[in-house]
């Protein structure tokens, strides 16, 4: 069973994405609403809830978790992988979504580390994302390392995830929307990355504000393909015999709250559970 986490329900786009590609795999969410967002904790904080929903994610049968959550990802992933993993599940395996991005939007392999050839056009890039994933500058120094011919441009986009959790309406999404992308046009990006698996939830909003000459990076379908990927390369994390294609959604939270974001999530996938101590 892989186990997908996330600080709320942004990750459901990941998952999602997942379950298409992997149909006979047993899926177990959680998504830990109750201590949601984690853009404006500290890294300590975030790496400690991480760790407590990806306990939770393994003691219930997961031998492989994606970290469904940008801030997650980019401020405690290496951390858990190098200490804590180790030490607790040492053949069980925890994965990132910037892993991917990186990879797609360098279209460098994560293992080469040099930077790409500098007859390339510069370019231009956008990374909308929360306020704690561009702190942490995951993206710009990884992107750097492969490709040094991207400039990346970093938008925080605060009260967006807010207002996705919070169910907000259609007006006051764009509205959010349209002003962040405003304040990026004049530097003429050639692509945009949508840094959070928040935001794919709206990406029709993104896609109306930017215009059709940007292209428009979104996580899903990239982290689907990253995963097949490297199950092929270990397929001992593939599904079992007795797996049948089954998803259960888990909360931190009160699953009446979770709802009012439901809006914005695939109607197969709006049923949550709370998360049992």
């Amino acid at each position: 069973m892989i186990g997908v986490f996330d600080s709320g329900s942004g990750g459901v786009t990941i998952l999602e994405a997942l379950h298409k590609q992997l149909p006979k795999q047993d899926f177990l969410y959680l998504g830990d609403h109750a201590n949601a967002p984690y853009g404006h904790r500290s890294n300590q904080q975030i790496v400690d809830l991480t760790r407590k929903g990806v306990d939770a994610l393994m003691q219930r049968g997961c031998t492989l978790v994606v970290l469904a959550c940008n801030t997650a990802a980019a401020v405690a992933l290496r951390s858990l992988q190098q200490t804590w993993l180790l030490d607790n599940y040492p053949d069980r395996r925890i994965l990132g979504v910037l892993v991917p991005m990186v990879e797609a939007i360098t279209e460098v392999p994560w293992s080469q580390e040099h930077p790409g050839s500098h007859k390339k056009r510069p370019l231009n890039v956008t990374l909308f994302a929360t306020k704690k994933t561009i702190e942490s500058n995951a993206y710009g120094e990884e992107i750097k390392k492969r490709a040094n011919h991207i400039n990346l441009t970093a938008k925080a986009c605060p009260g967006l995830v807010d207002a996705i959790e919070g169910g907000a309406g259609y007006a006051p999404i764009a509205g959010l929307v349209s002003g962040y992308v405003s304040e990026i046009l004049s530097s003429r990006p050639d692509a945009a990355v949508l840094g959070c698996t928040h935001f794919p939830l709206i990406k029709r909003h993104f896609e109306a504000a930017l215009g059709d000459k940007i292209a428009l990076y979104s996580q899903p379908e990239i982290v689907a393909r990253a995963l097949i990927d490297y199950l092929e390369r270990h397929p001992e994390f593939t599904a079992s015999p007795n797996e049948t294609g089954r998803v259960t959604l888990l909360t931190s939270g009160d699953p009446k709250d979770v709802t009012a974001a439901n809006q914005y999530l695939p109607p197969h996938l709006q049923t949550f559970i709370k998360l049992s101590t």
